[in-house]
This record gives C-alpha cells, structure tokens and sequence, in this order.
C-alpha cells in the first residue's frame, strides 16, 4: 500500500513538468530542491530528467541514491502520530526475526561496482586544479569521470607519483584535492567533494544476510554483534536466532568491513581428535611338584578264618597288605602306591583397545566401551501360599555400565600443543558377591594433561600382582625335599589407559587476519 501512495505521488507531481523542460533544466531544478532539503521533489526531478536523456549517467546515479531518502521521508510522514498519541517505544534490543522478504531484499542488491583501469604503475607529475588532476590520473589509465554538478575545485594543486598503480594514485589524488569518487560502472566514477551531504547522497545503502558457524553459542553471536555494532556504528543489526542469521544493513562501506569482521570473528574453533588406546595384560603361571604318599592306612584282622562266629572285613581301595603277628591275631596293614608328580601351567592373555573421538576446543567427548548389566537391587523372597493365586512383585533391576568410560576435554595452545582434562573409569564385575548380588570392582582416574600435539602419553595405569606357595604333606615327613606337594601360582596383571592428540585444523589464533583499509570515521574510504 506504501508503494503504490509512492507512486501516485510520483505520478501527480510529474503532471506538473511541462514537456518543453530539457534534462538540463530538470537537473538544475532537482539541484534547487535538494538544496532547499526536499528530497521527494528532487527525487522526482531527477527521475524524469534520467527518463528524457538516459545517455546521462550523473542523472541516474542522483535518482537512486535520493530514492530510500525519498521513500523514507514518505513513509515517516504517513506513520507520523496524531497529537496527542503516545510515542512508540523504539526496540533497542539486539536479537530479532529476519522475515522472508528481508532476505529477498538481501539477495537483490547488486555488489558495488569495481573499476576496471588500466593495469601496470606509471610514475604521474600532476597539476592544476582539482578536475585537472582527477582527468591526468583517469586519462593515464584509460577511465572515464564525471563531477558533481556542485563540485568545487581546489586551485594550484601538485602532486608526484612514482611507481603507482591506479588504486594509490586516485587516494593520494583524493587525499590531496579532499574529494571522492564512487564507480557508476566499470570504466567511470563521479567524483564529488567529500562532505558529509556528498557522502550521504553518493553512498549506497546495501544489506547483507551472514550465516552464523553451527558450533557458536547464542551467547558467543550476542558478543560477536556488539563488538561490530558498537565499531562501526552500523545503522541496522539483527541477530536471528532461530535462522541462525546476522542481518546487516548500512553504507557499502560499512557492510563490507562488517562481512570480514563476521568471518575473522567466527572462525570455527580448533577440532581435536584424540586416539584412544586401552592396554591390559594378564600373566599367570601355576606350578605344582612332588611325591604323594597315603595319610591314612587300613588295619585288617585276619585271625581264625574258619570260625563261624567271627568274620572278616575287606575294605576296598586295598589290594596289598602286610602281615604280621600269627595264628588267631593275624593281622594285615593295608599298602597303597605313591606317586610322583610335576605339572606346569603357563597363561597370558592381552587385551587391546583401540578407538577415536573428535571434539571442538572447550568441548567434553564421552566414549563408552562395555555392556550394561542387569542388577537385582531388590526384590520379593516371602513364602507363598501352598493354594491359589499369588502376586510376586516383580524385582528392581540397575543397569549398570560395565567397561571403560572416558570423558575427555581439550584445550587447543597454539599449534603445538593441548591440554587435556581426562576422567576415565573402569568397572568390571567382581569375583565375589553378597546376597546373590555381584561385586562391582571400580577404577576411577581424574587428571589434566598437557602433551605436544601427537605426543603419546600413559594417563592411567594400574598393577597387581600375587605370589602363593603351599606345601603339603603327612606330618614330619613334609619338611623332607621330594617327600612332600609343592603348588606355586604366580599372576601379574596390568592396565594402563593411552591418549595422543593430534589437531583436524588451526585454531582461530593462528589464522591470519584479512587488511582492510576503511579511513577514518568522518572520510571512509569508497569501493573502487
């Protein structure tokens, strides 16, 4: 609705030019009106002065930049308050929504225009007045300029270049004549005296919708926006939280210095990747020697054979015996074999793990290896009814992780080096148990580490090891060597956890910062 009041306003005051009115004329008259502050007449002036002579690039250029003056002064003077209304609070809060027709906008500016001169240095003895010196430098490497219908030139000017390209030898010329120049097209500029009316009238307004890298924080974005808002004192930033978007609209200038101060300040962070190395070791050796003799001897009578009242008991297990006394008290001391024996046992088992895992600086990796456990906690164990129909609760059960639980944090130092934040655990099953529930046995290592990037380092280690000797015998005898039963059992147990960082990509600290040369804050430096 507030375009087309634009246009109607547009095409009632253009009833008013009468035809014999020549470009020339039409230019003088928008000139005037822009003088005397009304930016809609001039606008207009100069939109009807471009259609009549489009070989004028001067008249275009003048109607494109007074037109968002032009719209906005229409459309303040719509939305102006009635008397007596209250004011709308202004919005100075930083975090926003980037509607769908802001990025339409954003995506049909045109990148400002780039001079396109001849190439090479040439060394220039320049002088004259001001004009004369923009035409010398502009001739030398084959553009074209224009000035400023108002431009007032300096008189009596020098200046000696030696080896300069175009883009040195037009600042120093801007520097010396305190004027500027703006690209109309690849091969012409328009050059007017740099003030602040000039520069508002010949800088193009431009905006820009900047993405914002996954990793970074909305806290991380709201500083980032500050520290550029508060620079470069930008006119219009909204930071979109949900699109993820950095939208900014200002002067060309502004906008470009922004754009690389976005990229500079939003680098991605340094990723890390950490090898992961789990090393147990399990050695066992069993010895067992000797010569095993009977503890226990059977005494057998064997007196009066032939009797009726009396019989003998064989016990089994004995097929020898010796025999001593005679007659009726014949009695037999039951003999068994002895042997001699040796066995060895020799066991070792190494267990090997291996993983990877990749992080950001600042940022906690988890890496869990092992298997969940079913625990009873609780349960129901009364007696039940001998009849009918008994409810048993069903029992508490706790999954507990078994295995190895590392949780690692780096913090990237440069190139060379990275501190690392580990805490590891180790639970494996225990040997022994209490009321049917199993024992968990449980390591735990908390530790920082400060290693040169792919240094290997031993984090975590533990040891045991256990000696055992026993000897058995009969009593008396197993103090005699080769008389007795040797066992010796020997276990020697290791784990040791092993961790080596080696960096994916530079760290922001190492990235070399983009040279942008902007000018001071009153006398910026235009896009050539």
């Amino acid at each position: 609705m507030k375009v087309c009041r634009f246009a109607v306003v547009l095409a009632i005051v253009s009833l008013g030019f009468t035809a014999e009115k020549t470009a020339a004329q039409l230019s003088r008259e928008a000139s005037q009106a822009e003088v005397n502050g009304d930016v809609v007449q001039a606008y207009l002036l100069y939109s009807e002065a471009a259609a009549k002579d489009p070989t004028d690039q001067l008249l275009w250029l003048h109607a494109q930049t007074l037109k968002p003056l032009a719209a906005a002064k229409l459309k303040k003077s719509e939305a102006k308050p009635k008397a007596g209304a209250p004011a709308a609070p202004l919005d100075s809060t930083l975090f926003g929504s980037i509607t769908d027709q802001d990025l339409v906008e954003s995506r049909k500016l045109l990148p400002p225009q780039h001079i396109q001169s001849a190439p090479g240095t040439k060394t220039l003895d320049l002088h004259g007045d001001s004009k004369a010196l923009f035409e010398q430098v502009a001739k030398a490497f084959q553009v074209d300029v224009i000035f400023d219908p108002n431009y007032q030139p300096k008189t009596g000017l020098r200046v000696q270049l030696a080896d300069s390209n175009f883009l040195d030898a037009w600042r120093a010329v801007e520097a010396a004549t305190d004027s500027f120049g703006v690209p109309v097209t690849a091969h012409r500029l328009v050059v007017a005296n740099d003030t602040v009316q000039k520069r508002t009238e010949y800088d193009r307004t431009a905006a820009v919708a900047v993405p914002a890298p996954e990793p970074f924080t909305v806290q991380e974005l709201q500083e980032v926006a500050t520290a550029i808002r508060g620079t470069l004192d930008i006119q219009h930033l909204v930071v979109d939280t949900t699109r993820r978007l950095v939208l900014i609209r200002d002067r060309v200038t502004k906008v470009q210095l922004a754009e690389k101060l976005i990229e500079d300040l939003m680098r991605p962070k340094a990723q890390v990747a950490i090898d992961v190395e789990l090393l147990e070791v399990d050695e066992s050796f069993s010895l067992h020697w000797g010569l095993s003799l009977p503890n226990s001897f059977a005494l057998v009578w064997f007196g009066a054979p032939n009797s009726t009242h009396a019989t003998t008991s064989v016990p089994t297990g004995y097929t020898s015996y010796l025999g001593f006394s005679g007659g009726k008290s014949l009695l037999g001391l039951g003999i068994t074999n002895a042997n001699l024996f040796a066995t060895v046992t020799k066991g070792t088992a190494t267990t090997v793990l291996r993983s990877e895992v990749v992080t950001s600086d600042g940022q906690a990796a988890t890496l869990h290896v092992g298997d969940k456990y079913p625990i009873a906690t609780s349960g129901y164990f009364a007696a039940t009814a001998t009849s009918g129909t008994t409810y048993t609760p069903p029992p508490t059960i706790n999954f507990e992780d078994l295995g190895l639980l590392l949780k690692v944090t780096p913090f990237v130092h440069g190139m060379d080096e990275v501190t690392l934040e580990v805490e590891a655990e180790f639970k494996l099953l225990g040997s022994t148990s209490i009321d049917n529930i199993p024992v968990i046995s449980n390591r735990k290592f908390q530790s920082k580490a400060r290693l040169m990037n792919g240094q290997w380092a031993v984090l975590a280690g533990l040891m045991n090891g256990s000696d055992a000797r026993t000897v058995s015998g009969l009593a008396g005898l197993s103090v005699i060597p080769f008389l007795n039963n040797n066992t010796t059992t020997r276990s020697h147990t290791e784990t040791l956890i092993i961790l080596k960082p080696h960096l994916l990509n530079l760290p922001p600290m190492e990235n070399v910062p983009k040279a942008a040369w902007v000018g001071t804050e009153t006398r910026p430096r235009t896009a050539l």
